[in-house]
């Protein structure tokens, strides 16, 4: 037994080997499995030699503990697992993972329908069992498989969903009495006292820390540990979701958590050591994609915020700034293309889902989705643009398809140059550049200020429609900028992004980009700002009628900041505080997103129900309390779009 598994081991380094030499370097780098010793070229050549040397001798040495990536002997848990690694290694699959990102028993467990939400399956922890036990239970499970069959195999291989999350009080939690929330005593309407505190609340109930387990045996878990507490969003959601969190720090610091919020960027940084990017969340099926990247934004809200301790504005950029550095060279060198308008090009950035296969998350939607494309694009293609569209954050949107009228399956978010993107990556570098002058670097400040500013009239070149006073995304296939207004093309005000060319910011253009006509038509809804004006698709929730919390905090912050404009943009604020408010007293519940043709419903569309929580919802009304404190009210009132 033990001589065919150390049989099946050798054929199959060895014709790794002789085939492929990114495989033996992602061993080297990613998968030495407790070896001391580095598997420098010298002891790449004797292993090579080893093997040509013969099967029979090859098994002798691994049975007396050789470890393939160095002299010291591994132990034999570690062995299978790097040997599970490196059978299993596939650049088009989400993990290398068989129990949660690829094989049969994902595709059994998932065709046959075991659970209503596929995401379902891929959470749920092994049964304090190793991935080679479970699958080796799964093999002797005989055919043909039924649903009677492998929901007891489930039952018995894996635990509980969530069972791993321990609900968990923040410490720096306090209830107002205590001095938490210290914005409470500065807002005038009492009955939004009394919200704001309920919304404070919340944080007790979407904290979040690990079983032990976890961090002990992570291979039994699709959660990447991480070591500080959290904030999940809530819902199906149990995990860190990264371009949420923006959000959720902003209400935490006005809560006066400003320990859980740094623990959170903190987290972000384990991340980015771990796989050279922030991932979608941390879970393994979320390693090859990323979200839209706000962590220099975090930092830079917690740095200036009032309720950050003073000493810690400067000391936690020795710990962020060189993960910053890794981060943006990952969307600078896998997320970068070259565009050429006006004769002139550009290096730009878009969004990829690092994937040609389904999302183990939804693996049952996508497979459903492929096996009815047109002759469009491959499965391959298809997979790897829908798990591009999850990394915008806007998964999913008739901004990704063909035309907004075509069908679901002419997705191609990677041929789409997309407006917020850009405009995040231009704050990350001017903050980046600002990051690096507060902490003396002026060589590095230099030049991220001067990628920021090269940034800002790249998106002004490429993005700005002088004709519709509003930026456009571009289609790199087509060579041309689209012709559809969704929210997010607001990115650049809400990032601050200017260039030497034009700025932005100044109050007569934001005047002008405020009286645009797709502003005009987007801020005439009774419910807040709807994601688009077109009309609505089953599987497409980023588009009308929904209005999503971070669209309308960017567009309501965007413009707020601007002094002079502050005072024009108390209606949009007034609109969305009176939607959530109207939906929670109606109902209870935050919810994820709304519907802007009636106040306080929640919306719906999708691949799930809607989710209650909710975290970029509660963060996002904490916010907007704490811009408008007195101006704001609980009352109904008649609310006009500002520049109608």
């Amino acid at each position: 037994m033990l001589e065919g598994r150390a049989a099946s081991w050798i054929f199959s380094v060895s014709f790794r080997m002789s085939s492929s030499k990114l495989d033996l370097s992602r061993c080297r780098k990613s998968y030495c499995c407790s070896g001391i010793l580095p598997f420098d070229s010298k002891r790449r050549k004797m292993l090579v030699n080893i093997v040509t040397v013969g099967v029979g001798f090859i098994v002798l040495i691994f049975y007396f503990g050789l470890s393939p990536c160095g002299i010291t002997a591994a132990s034999t848990d570690s062995r299978a697992s790097w040997i599970r690694k490196v059978k299993n290694v596939d650049p088009d699959s989400p993990c290398p993972s068989q129990v949660f990102c690829d094989g049969p028993l994902l595709q059994a467990v998932q065709q046959l329908h075991m659970y209503r939400d596929s995401k379902s399956y891929v959470d749920k922890p092994l049964n304090n069992r190793s991935e080679k036990a479970v699958l080796r239970n799964f093999n002797q499970i005989k055919e043909p498989v039924t649903k009677e069959t492998l929901k007891m195999f489930l039952d018995e291989n894996f635990l509980p969903i969530g069972s791993e999350l321990i609900r968990y009080r923040p410490a720096d939690w306090k209830n107002i009495a205590e001095g938490g929330l210290p914005l409470h005593k500065n807002i005038s309407d009492d009955s939004l006292q009394g919200f704001a505190e309920i919304i404070h609340d919340k944080w007790e109930k979407l904290g979040r820390t690990f079983s032990l387990d976890v961090a002990e045996h992570p291979h039994r878990h699709s959660l990447v540990y991480v070591p500080h507490p959290f904030i999940v969003p809530g819902g199906r959601f149990r995990e860190i979701y990264y371009w949420d969190s923006y959000w959720v720090i902003q209400g935490l610091l006005v809560s006066g958590m400003s320990g859980t919020a740094r623990g959170m960027l903190l987290n972000f940084v384990k991340l980015i050591n771990r796989f050279g990017h922030i991932p979608n969340g941390n879970r393994i099926y979320y390693e090859k994609r990323s979200q839209p990247p706000l962590l220099a934004m975090m930092v830079d809200v917690y740095r200036k915020h009032p309720n950050t301790p003073p000493a810690d504005r400067d000391s936690i950029l020795k710990e962020v700034l060189p993960a910053l550095k890794v981060e943006h060279d990952f969307w600078m060198t896998r997320r970068n293309v070259t565009v050429k308008v006006g004769g002139q090009e550009y290096t730009m950035n878009v969004y990829r889902g690092g994937i040609r296969k389904p999302r183990p998350e939804s693996y049952r939607e996508d497979v459903e989705h492929a096996a009815r494309l047109t002759g469009f694009q491959s499965s391959g293609d298809f997979y790897a643009n829908v798990a591009a569209a999850c990394e915008s954050g806007q998964d999913f949107s008739t901004r990704w398809l063909e035309s907004p009228e075509a069908d679901f399956n002419t997705m191609r978010t990677e041929q789409i140059l997309p407006v917020d993107l850009n405009a995040f990556l231009c704050a990350m570098e001017n903050l980046m550049g600002q990051f690096y002058a507060a902490s003396g670097d002026m060589e590095n400040a230099d030049l991220y200020q001067t990628l920021a500013l090269a940034r800002g009239d790249a998106i002004h070149a490429v993005f700005w429609n002088e004709t519709r006073s509003m930026w456009m995304d571009y289609d790199l296939r087509g060579r041309r900028q689209k012709e559809i207004f969704y929210a997010s093309h607001i990115a650049p005000i809400f990032a601050r992004c200017t260039g030497n060319k034009v700025n932005i910011l100044q109050t007569s253009f934001m005047e002008r980009v405020m009286k645009s006509d797709d502003l005009k038509k987007i801020s005439a809804f009774p419910g807040g700002f709807p994601q688009s004006l077109q009309t609505p698709r089953a599987s497409c929730q980023w588009d009308y009628p929904n209005a999503w919390p971070p669209s309308q905090m960017m567009l309501i912050e965007g413009f707020a900041l601007n002094p002079d404009l502050r005072k024009a943009v108390i209606p949009w604020a007034q609109k969305w505080l009176s939607a959530v408010y109207t939906g929670y007293k109606n109902t209870g519940y935050f919810f994820e997103k709304y519907d802007a043709l009636n106040p306080g419903k929640y919306g719906g569309g999708g691949e799930y129900i809607v989710q209650e929580g909710f975290g970029w919802t509660n963060g996002g009304m904490l916010r907007l309390l704490e811009l408008y404190p007195t101006e704001l009210t609980s009352a109904e009132v008649d609310i006009a779009a500002p520049g109608a």
